[in-house]
């Protein structure tokens, strides 16, 4: 069974293309057809209008590994610092790739991009993607996993990848259940530009509204510095400033980032949505794996949702080469239990340091102002401490053990 064994992934996404990459790559004698059920884009969107993605070095170091970072980094801004502050308080912090004697804290690349890259080089390496394909039903307890399409075609796979985020009535038809855990607040995403010349510096500011991330863009030649912007407010706040025109939202932005790279010139095209923590109870079932977004949501505040992906990616290709070199079925548990078990690992550590910065910087009051800002000062002060919470969102090996 050493060859031709078929995985279906369902979900085109970024998880979804990385997953199929990372097994093409690993394992190139798997078979594997992956499913969206949407056209993927074609032209040249708007600089101002484009979600983007904060990539971490572990990352860059697997894209590097799958032969795609050399296509990509044209299009990347690279974190060369962060500034970290409260605003209206007395706390701040500057972390800085130069203390952790790495090029850079990380890489920001626009989601389009980045997709784009993906799909280019998972066809590169034989992957079948069909699209749009929408899948309708899921059957376990046959002798293989198969899913049903809209069309009426029915599809079999010795493994089925799950990587189009939550969908229930899958799930329930596997007897997958999966906990809610709204975070009572909203993601405000978009780009703005400031005057001058990119510098490559990130903000993490935290203010009455929330955690604001401000992360720098590549330039395009403009002359004008470009940044992706997820701001993080309560569900009693979205409405009113979700509905505010183009001027009055600028200014809101304004006053709660401040002045420290001038007066905003623009802001593009924004979308928003609730931030709910949403738990898989079991990540596997009779030949069907949750990926991604399917297996697991994070709060944004640390930006580890697709970078926790690609790690996971990494791991299950490494097992199922194994699994393929000794004429293993890729899709039965004995060839997943190794994956199963980092993968859980990796998960509770980026689960748990995440929501420790999200109940840190989200929550609001006296008694948390104060420890909050002692932290940063702490931080400003202690170079051994600004590299280990530095390493934290670097993906460095190192950083496991800064949370015990």
């Amino acid at each position: 069974m050493s060859d031709g064994q078929q995985v279906l992934i369902l979900g085109g996404g970024l998880a979804g293309l990385s997953f199929a990459i990372a097994l093409a790559t690993e394992a190139p004698a798997l078979d594997i057809t992956l499913l969206e059920a949407h056209s993927f884009r074609s032209g040249t969107p708007n600089p101002m209008d484009t979600r983007s993605s904060a990539l971490n070095l572990h990352s860059v170091e697997l894209l590097e590994r799958w032969d795609l970072w050399s296509s990509l980094t044209s299009h990347t801004g690279a974190i060369g610092d962060i500034h970290v502050s409260h605003r209206g308080h007395f706390g701040s912090a500057l972390m800085t790739a130069e203390e952790l004697d790495v090029p850079a804290l990380g890489y920001v690349v626009e989601n389009h991009e980045l997709g784009g890259a993906l799909l280019a080089r998972a066809e590169e390496l034989g992957v079948t993607v069909r699209a749009p394909v929408r899948c309708v039903a899921l059957e376990a307890g046959v002798e293989k996993p198969c899913v049903q399409t809209d069309d009426g075609e029915r599809l079999t796979a010795d493994l089925v990848l799950l990587a189009a985020g939550v969908a229930e009535e899958w799930f329930e038809g596997l007897g997958i259940g999966v906990e809610e855990r709204p975070a009572g607040s909203h993601a405000v995403v978009f780009n703005a530009s400031f005057p001058g010349v990119q510098q490559g510096r990130a903000f993490e500011r935290f203010t009455p509204h929330g955690p604001l991330a401000v992360l720098p863009l590549p330039s395009l030649g403009r002359s004008e510095q470009r940044f992706n912007v997820v701001w993080s407010v309560s569900d009693t706040e979205i409405e009113t400033l979700g509905n505010l025109e183009s001027e009055a939202f600028i200014s809101a932005f304004q006053k709660a980032f401040g002045w420290r790279l001038g007066r905003v010139s623009d802001v593009g095209q924004r979308s928003q949505w609730p931030l709910v923590r949403l738990i898989a109870s079991e990540q596997y079932r009779s030949g069907f794996l949750l990926v991604g977004n399917a297996a697991h949501t994070l709060h944004p505040v640390a930006g580890q949702g697709l970078n926790l992906s690609l790690r996971e990616a990494g791991l299950l290709a490494s097992e199922l080469a194994i699994a393929v070199r000794e004429g293993q079925p890729v899709g039965q548990l004995g060839s997943l239990k190794r994956y199963l078990e980092q993968a859980a690992n990796e998960q509770h550590f980026i689960t748990r340091s995440t929501d420790l910065l999200a109940t840190l910087f989200n929550r609001r009051g006296p008694l948390l102002d104060t420890p909050r800002n002692l932290s940063l000062a702490l931080l400003d002060l202690v170079p051994a401490a600004r590299a280990r919470v530095a390493n934290l969102g670097t993906g460095q090996r190192s950083a496991r053990n800064a949370l015990g």
